[in-house]
């Protein structure tokens, strides 16, 4: 496995195809009379990830896995990422869905499409699995 977003787990032979991180720093500018302006350290933005995955139908059923990705994002709740090696990377919304069929049927059916994940991190408390609560309700 490369990485897992929530419960969907991306391997790096048959589906993933990359990962693009950025990261950027907020400023504000002042401007100043008859002087080039100030800027001012605000902070850290939030971190972005692009990930771009194949679905073919030699590995996979694509319209599963476009589904079972859309299904996550329809529920607007943040997801943990990790890489595979364990690293945890943080929580973050499935922000944008992109998709490009590479391949179909002569009835439309697909054989290949490469998708495009748009991640943004997500800083506020993560909703917590109702499966962990066990029953007990949290104070």
């Amino acid at each position: 496995m490369f990485a897992q977003l929530g419960d969907i787990k991306f391997e790096l032979i048959t589906y993933f195809n990359g990962l693009n991180e950025n990261v950027s720093y907020n400023y504000a500018q002042h401007d100043r009379i008859e002087n080039k302006p100030i800027l001012q350290f605000l902070g850290k933005n939030l971190i972005e990830e692009d990930i771009k995955l194949n679905f073919h139908r030699s590995f996979c059923v694509p319209e599963d896995e476009l589904k079972n990705l859309i299904d996550a994002a329809d529920k607007a709740t943040p997801l943990k990422f990790i890489k595979g090696n364990g690293e945890y990377i943080g929580a973050f919304i499935i922000q944008e869905i992109g998709k490009l069929l590479e391949q179909a049927t002569p009835d439309g059916g697909l054989i290949s499409i490469q998708v495009g994940l748009k991640l943004r991190e997500y800083t506020g408390k993560i909703p917590e699995d109702e499966e962990e609560d066990k029953g007990f309700k949290k104070r």
